[in-house]
């Protein structure tokens, strides 16, 4: 079954806030989206012109007759552009039995006001039936009376904000300065830091706050407790602005699009590297290729998170006569060494989504450094103590280094091992198939 969650929302013609990007958020996470339209905004993505709250007894209305025939799993609120629409909505929802998630709207992301009237409404009306209130730090400034400007005075706003009796409050610290952001959650016991890195777009950002709520209301009408909503709110946001577009002249907008198109994107990936593998298995001589712990050859789907977003091949790809063959289908998961090589190179360029490892000979290196391959390396030696000491994670360190210092994503990394370490080359690609072409040229270099 779908969650059914309600959004209570102004319009967006834009698209990319209000209901219209609750909507979309809903629809991405597997929820059965419904909408109360509290207000209409004049706006597109350079600012708001102006707007018009809904006539108080109209939400009134769609509401009532909506909860007569459907209990929601989450209920999200928005934009209300009004006390009184405030009151409306705060006594519709009195009775309901399911997480409400109240986004306390006043302004639009330029500055533009998105409510008029009398503020306590929200604190008086409203906060006491939420389950988490999610205010950024210019809404939790206005509604404390206070300046949040840094951590200390994040946490005396939402403990002023617990005060008016949600269960929770987390005060989204986005619009600070910094490369860094910590998102602040608390419940009259304890706080939550949650920090994370900034997503720096060419243009400031439309929609943030709604799809955050909106992606929180779906997480608690999934059943997961509040921290753990919010840690997964959290790393969503981060896919929605990093799979971001433009859609006009102004603000670009958060797009939760990017999680059905990573999930579209799986099958394409499992055909690519399966026929990548056949290509390699055609080679004649291709066993040259082979290191003592044989190949992996993985592509990762757009901005993947983990090993299970990168596609491998099971068992390896093992030195077969003269040639090659496949220990396995490719499948997600299945590799871990060179997945992390992956995941590490699309940090620094997401479109260098796969990699594959083979085997290091010095005269292959003078090869390389003669083509027109872009060829760097890293030292094992060099690594920190705490890093070798962590199974696992010195791939992840050298391949950092190597694209940090360079600021791009060669086409090979190599390094001549350690003790107990097999010197390799990893060859780097935009896809499995690019990373295959670069592994045939390299095998015409040296035979």
């Amino acid at each position: 079954m779908h969650p059914m969650v309600l959004t209570i929302a102004g319009s967006d013609p834009s698209g990319g806030a209000g209901i219209q990007q609750d909507l979309r958020v809903f629809s991405q996470l597997g929820a059965h989206g419904m909408a109360a339209v509290a207000a209409i905004t004049i706006q597109n993505t350079t600012g708001v012109k102006r707007f018009v709250s809904t006539d108080p007894g109209v939400l009134r209305e769609q509401l009532e007759f909506l909860l007569q025939d459907v209990s929601p799993q989450a209920v999200k609120t928005g934009m209300l552009g009004s006390p009184e629409n405030v009151r409306v909505v705060a006594k519709c929802l009195t009775d309901i039995d399911a997480p409400i998630i109240v986004d306390p709207v006043l302004a639009a992301t330029g500055g533009d006001p998105l409510f008029n009237g009398d503020r306590e409404a929200l604190l008086e009306e409203l906060f006491p039936l939420a389950t988490v209130v999610t205010p950024n730090i210019h809404e939790a400034s206005v509604l404390s009376n206070s300046e949040v400007k840094d951590l200390r005075s994040m946490r005396e706003a939402a403990k002023n904000l617990k005060g008016y009796g949600p269960g929770w409050v987390i005060v989204k610290g986005g619009d600070m300065a910094g490369d860094k952001v910590v998102d602040l959650l608390y419940n009259g016991i304890e706080f939550h830091q949650f920090p994370h890195r900034r997503i720096r777009l060419s243009r400031e950002t439309h929609g943030t706050g709604c799809a955050f709520a909106s992606t929180l209301a779906v997480m608690l009408a999934q059943g997961l407790e509040v921290p753990t909503a919010c840690k997964e709110t959290i790393s969503l946001m981060e896919m929605y602005l990093l799979g971001s577009y433009k859609v006009g002249h102004g603000a670009i907008p958060a797009n939760p699009l990017v999680i059905g198109e990573r999930e579209r994107e799986r099958c394409s990936v499992l055909e690519r590297v399966g026929r990548a593998v056949e290509e390699l298995e055609a080679l004649s001589k291709g066993g040259i290729l082979v290191p003592e712990v044989q190949i992996n050859l993985c592509e990762a789907i757009p901005l993947a998170r983990n090993h299970q977003d990168v596609a491998g091949v099971k068992g390896r790809i093992v030195r077969w006569g003269e040639g090659l063959r496949a220990a396995g289908c490719p499948s997600f998961g299945a590799s871990h060494h060179v997945a992390n090589i992956v995941l590490t190179a699309m940090k620094t360029d997401p479109s260098m989504r796969a990699a594959m490892n083979v085997r290091f000979e010095e005269g292959w290196i003078k090869l390389l450094k003669t083509s027109t391959f872009d060829v760097s390396s890293f030292s094992r030696g060099d690594e920190p103590p705490q890093i070798k000491a962590r199974e696992g994670s010195t791939l992840e360190w050298g391949v950092a280094q190597v694209c940090t210092k360079l600021g791009r994503v060669p086409d090979i990394i190599y390094d001549r091992g350690d003790v107990g370490k097999e010197p390799m080359i990893r060859i780097l690609g935009k896809n499995a198939l690019d990373v295959v072409e670069k592994a045939k040229r390299i095998l015409n270099m040296v035979l």
